[in-house]
C-alpha cells in the first residue's frame, strides 16, 4: 500500500509504543482494493473526480458505505480528496484501472483467494514443510482460483516479456524454442516477434493453455513437462517461474530432460527470483521473503539462490552459466546456461 509513516508515527512504531496493527489490518487493505475494483470505483474516478454521493448514485451503491470505503482508500494512498471530490492518485491510475497497460487488476482476485484459501494453511506448512492442499490440486478443484491465477501470470508476463526477450541470447541459426510450463505463451511470443525464423512449442497442462497466445509459429501442446515426452531438436528452452515450485529431485530430473532435448550449443534460460540477489533495501528484501513464504504454503517450494540454481544446472551438464537482470522486468531474473557443443573428431 502506498502508505508512509510520518516521523512521529515511524518513531512510535520503531520504539514499539504502538502495536504493529498494520500487519493485522493488511488483509483488510487488500479487500478494500478488491471492493473498489469490483464496484467500479477506480474506473469511475478515472473518468472524472466525484463526490461519494455521485459515485454511489452512478454505481448503485449504498451512500454511507461508499463514503466509508472512499475514506479508507484515501487513507491507504489510492485516492485524494479535494473540496469533497475524490480523485485517483497516480498509483491507483497506473496500477488499478481497466485499460492501463500496467494494470494489476487481473491479480486482485487471485491474491484475494490466495489470502483467504491458501494462506490459512501456513501453520501446517511450517510444521511439516508441505502445503495443506497442493496448489495445482487447488486449481483443479476451484475454477475461479484457476482462472484468476492464469490471468495474473499472463498480466505479469505481458509486462515482462518484451524486456526479457531482449535479454535472451538466441544462437545463430536457431529455429525452435521450447517454452516449458509457459501457459499463456507470452514469453515465446515476444521472442518470435524479435526473431522471424523461430517457431515455438509451449508445453503445459490443458487449463493453462486455454488462453495461450495465438501466433502461426506458436504451437501449444498439452502435457506434463516432468513426465511426458518433450521431443528433441530445440535451440532455446525457456523455463520461467517453474523452478521455485519444484523439489531438488524434480528440478534435477527436469534439467536433465531439457539438456537431452536441447541441441548441442543450445541455450536454456531459467527465469525466476533469486534469493541471493542484491536488493535496493529492506522493503524489497522483505517482499522477496514473503514470496518465498508464499511458495512454501502454496506448492511446498522455495526461492533458490542463483548459485544454487547454477549448481543444479552444472549437475545436469550445462556450462557457461550467466546471470542477467532485464531492465523493465524487475521481478524476474535470468540464469542463462548453454548445452556443451558437439565435439568434432
Amino acid at each position: 500500500m502506498p502508505l508512509f509513516y510520518n516521523a512521529l508515527e515511524a518513531a512510535a512504531h520503531r520504539l514499539s509504543i504502538v502495536p504493529p496493527m498494520f500487519d493485522y489490518f493488511g488483509a483488510m487493505g487488500l479487500h478494500a482494493l478488491v471492493a473498489a475494483a469490483r464496484t467500479g470505483i477506480f474506473d469511475a474516478l478515472r473518468e472524472r473526480p466525484s463526490t461519494g454521493g455521485e459515485l454511489a448514485a452512478a454505481l448503485n451503491l449504498e451512500p454511507h458505505a461508499t463514503g466509508v470505503l472512499l475514506r479508507a482508500l484515501a487513507g491507504l494512498g489510492y485516492l485524494r480528496v479535494r473540496r469533497g471530490r475524490y480523485r485517483l492518485t497516480r498509483t491507483a491510475r497506473r496500477w488499478l484501472t481497466t485499460g492501463s497497460p500496467t494494470s494489476l487488476l487481473p491479480g486482485l482476485a487471485f491474491w484475494e483467494r490466495t489470502a483467504c484459501v491458501i494462506w490459512p494453511g501456513l501453520e501446517k506448512a511450517v510444521r511439516d514443510g508441505t502445503p495443506a492442499t497442493p496448489f495445482y490440486a487447488s486449481l483443479a478443484a476451484d475454477p475461479e482460483l484457476s482462472r484468476s491465477f492464469h490471468a495474473w501470470t499472463a498480466a505479469m508476463a505481458a509486462r515482462q516479456a518484451p524486456a526479457t526477450a531482449r535479454a535472451v541470447p538466441v544462437p545463430r541459426g536457431a529455429r525452435h524454442v521450447l517454452d516449458v510450463g509457459g501457459g499463456h505463451g507470452l514469453f515465446s511470443l515476444a521472442l518470435l516477434r524479435r526473431h522471424p525464423r523461430l517457431r515455438a512449442t509451449v508445453i503445459d497442462l490443458p487449463d493453462a493453455l486455454e488462453t495461450a497466445a495465438s501466433h502461426p509459429r506458436l504451437t501449444p501442446r498439452a502435457g506434463s513437462f516432468l513426465e511426458d515426452d518433450l521431443g528433441t531438436g530445440y535451440d532455446v528452452v525457456l523455463l520461467f517461474n517453474i523452478v521455485h515450485g519444484l523439489s531438488d529431485e524434480e528440478a534435477s530430473l527436469l534439467l536433465r530432460r531439457l539438456a537431452a532435448a536441447l541441441n548441442p550449443g543450445g541455450v536454456l534460460v531459467v527465469g525466476d527470483q533469486f534469493g541471493d540477489s542484491r536488493m535496493p533495501g529492506r522493503a524489497s528484501r522483505t517482499l522477496l521473503r514473503l514470496l518465498d513464504l508464499n511458495y512454501l504454503v502454496a506448492v511446498g517450494g522455495r526461492v533458490r539462490g542463483l548459485e544454487e540454481v547454477a549448481g543444479l544446472l552444472r549437475a545436469a551438464g550445462f556450462h557457461r552459466i550467466r546471470h542477467r537482470r532485464p531492465l523493465g522486468s524487475p521481478t524476474t531474473e535470468l540464469a542463462v546456461a548453454w548445452n556443451p557443443p558437439r565435439i568434432r573428431r
